[in-house]
């Protein structure tokens, strides 16, 4: 699952035709906690996936780290391009999850300091929206 992860967070980042330093900087953070090679991390960075990952057979834990973590990519460079939301709406009915769920995580991690923090009060308010 984890060099997914960092397939399908690269996929999100190039979107716009830009991956930024901060865009990076969560990838390679989440490349040493999920413990993947950085050859692995380096030559995907020089080679960015084409396309979106295959997200069918993940588990339900899964795919609330999937979503969650794909909204801290878009974050992370401080502006939301039109391409990467339509591009996490594409992700999170990938994901069997409504597409209204991206808006719905981002406003909740925004308006809800403590809930923001709350990753299993996020995962509870995200399951609403499966399929």
């Amino acid at each position: 699952m984890s060099l997914k992860l960092i397939r399908t967070l690269l996929h999100l980042a190039q979107v716009d035709g830009n991956i930024s330093g901060s865009e990076l900087a969560l990838i390679y953070k989440i490349a040493v906690a999920k413990k993947v090679p950085m050859f692995d991390v380096e030559q995907l960075i020089q080679n960015p996936p084409q396309q979106a990952e295959d997200l069918n057979e993940l588990s339900n834990d899964d795919r609330f780290e999937y979503i969650y973590t794909i909204i801290l990519m878009i974050k992370m460079d401080g502006k939301l391009d039109e391409k990467e939301f339509d591009m996490c709406n594409k992700y999170a009915e990938a994901l069997g999850y409504d597409r209204q769920v991206i808006s719905k995580l981002m406003t909740l991690i925004e308006s809800d300091f403590e809930l923001s923090g709350n990753k299993q009060g996020l995962k509870q308010e995200v399951q609403k929206f499966l399929k």
